[in-house]
């Protein structure tokens, strides 16, 4: 790093959301910075008025300008907690957020000299900790390269995105899917609506958006459960982060919580959040059971897809998760990053032992498949007595 670059960046940490959150507001309407969905102010407010509440976890708010003249180039929503032993420094995330980035301006620089100089005034101004940790970030924030891919040590994660472009005719695009999934679709449409008062709805009212987020989340447990998995989403500060999501979101449709119903029942949910003319979707359940054979999950996917498209809705982000619904919508899948630094002695050990880990991964996946008849180069470890 030369010595022109080592000064030429100011890095501040708030720790009080409310000043913060109202401050980069302030940047990104006069057009300073540029938030992905998951760091908009509405998002952020839930977050750290939720999950970033908790005990043992403080907010962070990092905000890096141009020290000559105090122009605004990046701002980091972090928060310092300890975990496994370490304490780490993250983004907002903790489960809910799919991509982490930064809100970047559009002049900020993405030469890797100025990247890491940016960051080496970031370090300063954190508090101590052993490790930053910067797990599914996307290539781009705003169409703009983001610079953290430019940090030594930054590589490809295993997650990845799904993005839906329909920029055309919304039927036109159904037409453009394979054969067996649209026409799947069409008969489960028909299946639904036999029943007399079955119907999709976009919620428009709190009382109703209550009682539907009621029945995702107990369908979504129950689905994760019977899968064997672990469901956090019902540990302190979830709950009320998406309730919070609601309340201040749907009036203004930065929320979108859809619905198939019939009569009084919840049959299928969708919640998702949208800025202009990109939807992401966050949370879905369904009732199964007799339902099943309408395929509930597939189905408010396609009818929330195409109510939105109505409203001018371009972009559907079905993020991150590699489930077998989604491959017959054809999302294109985008690559994220994931980036941990050691910041003490004591997290080299952890960040060390992902990077094996990491590499490891990639040499078994170049490996070429077995064929048959041949012994594994690796030793097959054996289960049972």
């Amino acid at each position: 790093m030369s010595p022109s670059t080592v000064d030429c960046y100011l890095a501040t940490v708030d720790t009080n959301p409310a000043s913060a959150i109202v401050r980069w507001h302030e940047w990104i309407a006069a057009g300073d910075l540029t938030a992905g969905l998951f760091q908009t102010p509405r998002w952020l407010t839930a977050w750290y008025a939720t999950l970033g509440a908790q005990p043992g976890r403080q907010p962070l708010f990092a905000s890096i300008v141009r020290r000559d003249d105090g122009r605004p180039l990046m701002a980091l929503p972090l928060l310092l907690h300890r975990r496994g032993g370490l304490r780490r420094i993250e983004f907002a995330d903790l489960g809910v957020t799919d991509y982490v980035a930064p809100l970047l301006a559009v002049d900020c620089p993405d030469d890797p000299e100025h990247v890491r100089a940016m960051f080496a005034a970031l370090r300063r101004a954190l508090p101590s900790a052993d490790v930053f940790c910067a797990h599914k970030m996307p290539a781009l924030v705003g169409g703009r390269p983001n610079p953290l891919q430019r940090l030594r040590g930054t590589r490809p994660s295993s997650l990845f995105g799904n993005l839906v472009t329909v920029d055309g005719d919304f039927d036109a695009w159904r037409f453009s899917r394979e054969k067996t999934h649209r026409k799947e679709l069409e008969r489960s449409w028909r299946v639904f609506t036999r029943h007399p008062d079955a119907e999709f709805r976009l919620i428009t009212d709190i009382a109703d958006a209550t009682r539907i987020m009621d029945a995702l989340e107990t369908y979504q447990r129950s689905a994760i459960a019977n899968k064997g998995w672990a469901y956090i989403l019902d540990e302190p500060g979830y709950r009320d982060f998406y309730r919070r999501l609601i309340v201040d979101g749907l009036a203004s449709g930065d929320t979108v919580l859809s619905a198939l119903i019939a009569g009084d029942e919840v049959v299928g949910a969708l919640l998702g959040v949208r800025r202009d003319h990109h939807y992401a979707m966050i949370r879905i359940g369904n009732a199964g059971g007799e339902w099943r054979n309408c395929s509930p999950g597939r189905l408010v996917i396609e009818r929330t897809m195409a109510a939105l498209h109505a409203q001018g809705v371009r972009d559907f982000d079905f993020t991150i998760g590699d489930y077998p619904y989604k491959k017959g919508f054809r999302p294109e899948e985008l690559p994220l990053y994931e980036l941990t630094t050691a910041l003490s002695w004591k997290g080299m050990p952890y960040a060390a032992f992902l990077r094996l880990k990491h590499e490891l991964k990639i040499r078994l996946k170049s490996r070429p498949p077995i064929q048959a008849g041949e012994s594994p180069a690796l030793p097959v470890k054996q289960t049972g007595n």
